[in-house]
């Protein structure tokens, strides 16, 4: 009786098997392409990720190069001729210019280049706002009048730096 049952047993597991074997052939591909599909997204994403950490260290390596040039006003040029390839960039690299024009004796520049960023619709609205409000802190950049005025503006609920801007008129 044993003998049958281990019969049994050894002619359902070579079915099950064959079974088995039926499935990968017919569906294997699937499998590999699964998994082919997975690996060439991991690599497509790492070399996506590669490209911007290169792309990124590049503009730092250019905005590091232009700060070492002695004079501000030709840092402030130096830093504008650097390439950008996003609008954010673009408007991180405008700010640096301005602080450099503020830093050469240049408010009234720096001023104009901060409020051309601060309407610029193209540039996401937070740096929009920094660039606005920046603007109000370059010394000598605008009157006390203006100056409040714009703090005013910026001091209503709801504002990015409404904190900031009612710091700055109490100062005042």
């Amino acid at each position: 009786m044993s003998n049958s049952d281990s019969f049994i047993e050894e002619v359902t597991e070579e079915v099950r098997r064959d079974q088995l074997y039926g499935y990968l052939r017919r569906y294997g591909w699937i499998a590999v392409l699964v998994i082919f599909l997975i690996v060439g997204g991991a690599s497509w994403n790492e070399w996506r990720k590669a490209r911007a950490e290169a792309s990124a260290e590049g503009l730092g390596d250019a905005i590091i190069e232009a700060l070492t040039i002695a004079d501000q006003s030709d840092r402030a040029a130096a830093i504008s001729s650097v390439e950008t390839q996003t609008i954010a960039a673009r408007a991180v690299l405008d700010m640096i210019a301005a602080a450099e024009l503020a830093g050469a004796e240049d408010p009234a520049g720096a001023v104009a280049r901060l409020d051309a960023l601060a309407v610029n619709t193209e540039v996401p609205q937070v740096y929009r706002d920094l660039a606005a409000f920046k603007a109000l802190l370059v010394p000598g950049g605008l009157d006390a009048d203006a100056r409040q005025e714009r703090l005013e503006t910026m001091a209503v609920p709801g504002h990015a730096f409404r904190m900031l801007a009612s710091e700055q008129l109490a100062l005042l």
